[in-house]
């Protein structure tokens, strides 16, 4: 039988924290990365969580942790406890309920709580991209391992959801049709889109002037912002904008121009390269100028100087996007792509407008997922030529950007909508607490439900992860036992114990036996008597685990010999 799990309502699961999921300091900002960073300042600015339970990888993280958070602990909130708890032993994550991941594959975590027993506590991914084949295994992996129905992973978006859906069907089918299936559980698939800081967006008179200012932006001037990576294979393609600004510009005023802000960052010089020629071939009555995205005071000021602002994403890398949502909270009318979770986000018509996309439908990229099964192409081939057969309506774009150039008064409403609901529903306080509730009904389910998964729970590695002294207990002359007697030897090694774990080819390991007890079995033996395993673990008062450890050191360094 299994131990019961205890009976506990949980506010917030334990956070497993990798900087890299967290960092937004480096030469380059990914999504999953300022949402990452959105979320764990969520969690310390909400003043509603004194203490967090940590899982770490690396016991540096988390020094790089508290430097990152001190910034944020206000004089009357200076406190706040951090539990660590170490990634070899994620049991003590019991206590908060369960692990909340930066990403969406919880198997290995999975795999590593057969070890504890899957009722213990509750893992919950996030999606973000979900076009990898990384992503995408380990969507169709649910359904084959050892996750459990109080489990979830995060939807962004509806879009998600039916991606996610999608392959565990055609898993599922796979499997109806090859095997007979008794038993079939997947983990929940809440849809929770992501959130963001609102106060961060909050920007007065003064600082909206001096960043118009900064980018010499005349009073009467329009300025259009793209905020994200500038990538057209892997983000947003920007030709359709650069066409639609183009054939706006051209009808402008004679005193009138149109400013375009693309704040963001390049992966290379030719990227680089060939935006830059583009904006002079394809738009050069729009002044186009590059900030620096990955500064963030410089993304500040990017939207607080702009009237509209747009992203026209066509990429099937992109799940939710949290640019428009920035855009919002910064009370800007915004213009996007009628595209996944775009569509979640912004309200058509209301806090600005959808442009139109269009693709081609099922059938037409089997030749295009072919070649990236079979590596003929990578990665960025496989989303880069996706993005060649998705087209946004210019013509669609252009007559909507024109309504919000010429009408102020529709930016204003478009604009004060938009705040609204990003902190009515997209703000973290409300966003976290979908979070509490989804972290409460896995902690439910777990607890009225794993009796019905006992032979799932009982603590044991999976099987292609087991015991390698199991697996291969073939491969010795014998295999230790409480019978096995052995010796003290004399002159075969010479060396003293705390010489011998200094040596470079001992020192690598882990686990090694401790001195301490090494010492205590070797002068616990007298010389030439012969000693069972058993009488040596009752003479020295040790464990047996740790003893038998101890005893195979000491038969590989030559100083016990078994009875011959």
């Amino acid at each position: 039988m299994i131990d019961l799990p205890k009976s506990k309502k949980h506010r917030m699961f334990s956070l497993f924290y990798q900087n890299d999921g967290f960092n937004i300091k480096g030469d380059s900002i990914m999504g999953r990365q300022a949402a990452g960073w959105s979320f764990l300042k969520s969690l310390i600015l909400s003043r509603n969580y004194n203490k967090l339970g940590i899982y770490l990888r690396y016991a540096a993280d988390k020094d790089i942790l508290l430097k990152d958070i001190e910034p944020l602990l206000s004089e009357d909130f200076k406190e706040i406890e951090i539990e660590t708890i170490g990634y070899r032993n994620p049991l003590p994550t019991e206590k908060y309920g369960g692990i909340q991941l930066p990403g969406p594959n919880i198997i290995d975590f999975a795999n590593a709580r057969s070890l504890f027993g899957h009722h213990k506590y509750s893992l919950c991914g996030i999606t973000h991209t979900t076009a990898s084949h990384a992503i995408m295994d380990s969507f169709s992996a649910l359904v084959t391992e050892h996750v459990m129905p109080w489990d979830a992973i995060i939807c962004t978006s509806e879009s998600v959801f039916n991606t996610a859906n999608r392959i565990i069907d055609a898993r599922n089918e796979f499997l109806k049709t090859r095997f007979e299936k008794k038993k079939t559980f997947i983990p929940k698939l809440p849809i929770i889109p992501l959130g963001i800081n609102c106060d961060d967006f909050d920007f007065d008179d003064n600082f909206i002037k001096n960043s118009r200012d900064h980018f010499e932006i005349a009073e009467d001037d329009i300025v259009i912002s793209y905020v994200g990576r500038l990538s057209f294979h892997a983000k947003s393609h920007h030709i359709p904008m650069y066409l639609a600004l183009e054939n706006c510009a051209q009808n402008m005023k004679k005193d009138v121009k149109i400013h375009l802000l693309q704040c963001g960052w390049f992966a290379n010089d030719s990227i680089k390269k060939t935006f830059i020629e583009e904006t002079q071939i394809l738009c050069p009555s729009v002044n186009c100028v590059f900030v620096d995205g990955i500064d963030q005071f410089l993304k500040y000021k990017t939207l607080a100087a702009s009237d509209i602002f747009m992203s026209l994403s066509d990429n099937i890398q992109e799940t939710f996007g949290l640019t428009p949502l920035e855009a919002m909270a910064a009370g800007k009318p915004v213009i996007v792509s009628d595209w996944n979770g775009y569509r979640s986000t912004v309200r058509d018509n209301k806090d600005g407008y959808r442009v139109k996309s269009y693709s081609l439908g099922p059938g037409f990229g089997e030749d295009l997922a072919y070649q990236y099964m079979m590596n003929v192409i990578d990665y960025d081939m496989y989303v880069g030529q996706s993005v060649m057969n998705v087209a946004i309506d210019v013509e669609d774009c252009i007559n909507k950007l024109k309504i919000l150039i010429e009408d102020k008064e529709k930016r204003v409403e478009f604009g004060i909508n938009g705040k609204k609901r990003a902190n009515s529903s997209f703000s973290w306080n409300i966003i976290l607490s979908e979070y509490e509730e989804l972290y409460n009904e896995l902690n439910d389910i777990r607890l009225s439900e794993y009796r019905n998964f006992e032979e799932f729970c009982e603590p044991k590695l999976p099987s292609n992860r087991l015991d390698p002294f199991y697996l291969f207990n073939d491969y010795p002359s014998e295999i230790l036992n409480d019978k096995m007697k052995i010796v003290k030897t004399k002159n075969i090694n010479n060396l003293d114990i705390d010489k011998i774990i200094e040596l470079g080819s001992i020192k690598y390991a882990i686990d090694l036996p401790t001195v301490d007890n090494m010492n205590k079995i070797i002068n616990s033996l007298e010389d030439k008597t012969m000693y069972s395993l058993k009488s040596i673990i009752t003479n020295v008062s040790m464990d047996k685990e740790t003893a038998y450890k101890t005893i195979v050191f000491l038969l590989k360094m030559g100083l016990l010999s078994k009875e011959k």
